[in-house]
């Protein structure tokens, strides 16, 4: 996914659903922190994960049939958004919103997760295409080290899975 992509997600939900803020989590959402980054694991993605501004399932299902996955935009377009509550980011910080970097695209605006909040919820989720992309964050100097550990303290989690996460921020920034 490229930020021109992105770009065009933000516009045909805005237009199509009449929206005027809505929060991307999820890879597509470090196109806002790195506009340009190069061909790998910061732009395998082809959906954009989207949280409406009031959190709503229904409405979170319409986006995904109109936009998403199979769906006649995907077919023309190559990549498509898929709607999300705020469950998805299970493993961010609990105050993520407050960070987040903008992207407004005519009257709509959407809300990409700070790098390191992204981060710590992929590095939470522990998929291996979620450590490979902390990896690449890290190596392009997208993330801190010390801001995922303090922030990993804001993260609503057991103690042992805080410490699996805290091992996995130190994984990622190993040589």
């Amino acid at each position: 996914m490229y930020r021109k992509q992105l770009q065009h997600v933000i516009l045909e939900i805005g237009v199509r659903f009449d929206l005027k803020d809505i929060y991307i989590v999820g890879s597509a959402a470090i196109l806002a922190a790195m506009p340009d980054p190069p061909e790998g694991e910061l732009t395998a993605t082809r959906d954009v994960d989207v949280i409406s501004p009031r959190d709503e399932e229904k409405l979170a299902d319409q986006i995904s049939f109109v936009l998403g996955e199979a769906s006649d935009f995907e077919a023309e377009h190559g990549y498509y958004a898929q709607g999300v509550t705020s469950n998805t980011p299970a493993y961010a910080p609990t105050d993520w919103k407050s960070r987040t970097l903008d992207i407004q695209v005519e009257g709509t605006v959407g809300h990409c997760m700070d790098p390191n909040d992204l981060v710590l919820s992929k590095l939470g989720a522990g998929r291996p295409k979620d450590l490979d992309f902390a990896r690449a964050a890290a190596h392009l100097g997208l993330i801190e080290r010390r801001v995922l550990l303090a922030r990993l303290e804001h993260v609503d989690c057991s103690d042992r899975m805080r410490k699996l996460i805290a091992d996995r921020i130190t994984g990622a920034f190993a040589a």
